[in-house]
């Protein structure tokens, strides 16, 4: 079936096409009759206004767009369902475009800047600098997520990655371990480097190194299980591991139980994020704490006060984080 117009409503309702779209309107003005004769036509058509073409003349659409990678990661799912209900509270849509890399992500915000989005939320991928003059030109708020660009106009909020890194090194090297691993992943490069570098940086400072540096393939499975194996069956293989995400340590987890290895006495370990799935019974994952409503929370202020005053300079907010401490580390600690 063909599509009701807004012609199609005028004629059933016998009225023209201006009383439709004043009846229509938000802000429109309409004697009860006619509207009532409007509304009536419009139901039994099935008509709904076209909220694209309203927004050429409102000069907004109140879609925000947001660029993501795949959500298997908890804490990303957990980012869209966030952000998607606090617009829908200030009375927006999420436009979800989705990326397959980690690469440039220009393709993907251009054409989502086609809709005529009133901003836009960048969660993967890079951006270039083409891409972000192309954005302030076209007056486009952008907000990268768990990443930082120096680019006027940019806004960025992210993990206190390093000083979360700290944290767990230092547990890492209270609880005994000697032999320290980092295992990674190409599919968050800028939070990735920061979480390994504050690692690397806490072990230097005491006179350390790391034993181990993983990086999971973004084709492998999300937790990495067969890398874990791979690392956890070396003859030197590590007695504590700090991963960039749950996800990555829970691999580690299953790969720890499958070789028969004791968590925390054989190895202890350590995620990021602190996703629902750290406190289950069967992983009890100490992490470090990245509150994902927080992060929404800082996002949406972003985006509210850059709309409302675009000349601000470009921000940084970073996340506060926090270590939680679960049974997958010794409970009791060396003294420093």
């Amino acid at each position: 079936m063909a599509r009701a117009t807004i012609k199609d409503v005028a004629e059933l309702a016998g009225v023209s096409i201006a009383a439709v779209s004043r009846v229509l309107s938000i802000n429109g003005s309409a004697s009860p009759r006619m509207r009532a004769k409007v509304m009536e036509a419009a139901d039994q058509l099935g008509y709904r206004p076209n909220a694209l073409a309203r927004s050429m003349i409102n000069a907004q659409t109140n879609l925000v767009a947001l660029v993501i990678g795949a959500t298997s990661n908890v804490f990303d799912s957990s980012l869209v369902d966030g952000l998607a209900e606090h617009l829908a509270l200030r009375g927006k849509k999420l436009l979800l475009t989705p990326v397959v890399d980690s690469g440039p992500i220009d393709d993907e915000l251009m054409g989502a800047l086609d809709y005529q989005v009133d901003a836009a939320v960048v969660a993967a991928g890079t951006m270039t600098r083409e891409a972000c003059l192309k954005c302030a030109k076209l007056g486009v708020p952008v907000i990268l997520s768990g990443r930082n660009i120096k680019s006027p106009g940019i806004d960025s909020v992210l993990a206190d990655n390093k000083g979360g890194a700290r944290m767990a090194a230092e547990l890492l090297m209270r609880s005994g371990c000697e032999r320290i691993a980092y295992v990674g992943g190409t599919y968050y490069a800028f939070s990735d480097q920061e979480r390994r570098d504050g690692l690397v940086e806490a072990l230097e400072e005491a006179g350390r190194s790391l034993s181990h540096n993983v990086k999971i393939p973004q084709s492998e499975e999300m937790t990495g299980f067969e890398i874990a194996m791979e690392l956890l069956s070396k003859p030197d293989r590590p007695n504590g591991v700090f991963c960039i995400n749950d996800m990555a340590a829970i691999g580690i987890l299953q790969a720890a139980a499958a070789l028969g290895l004791s968590v925390p006495n054989d190895i202890a370990v350590i995620g990021f994020d602190n996703t629902a799935l750290a406190s289950w019974p069967n992983f009890r994952l100490t992490t470090i704490d990245y509150p994902v409503d927080l992060t929404v929370d800082a996002i949406i202020h972003m985006l509210e006060t850059r709309l409302a005053e675009p000349d601000l300079p470009a921000r940084v907010h970073r996340v506060k984080t926090r270590m939680v401490v679960r049974d997958s580390t010794p409970k009791k600690l060396i003294s420093s």
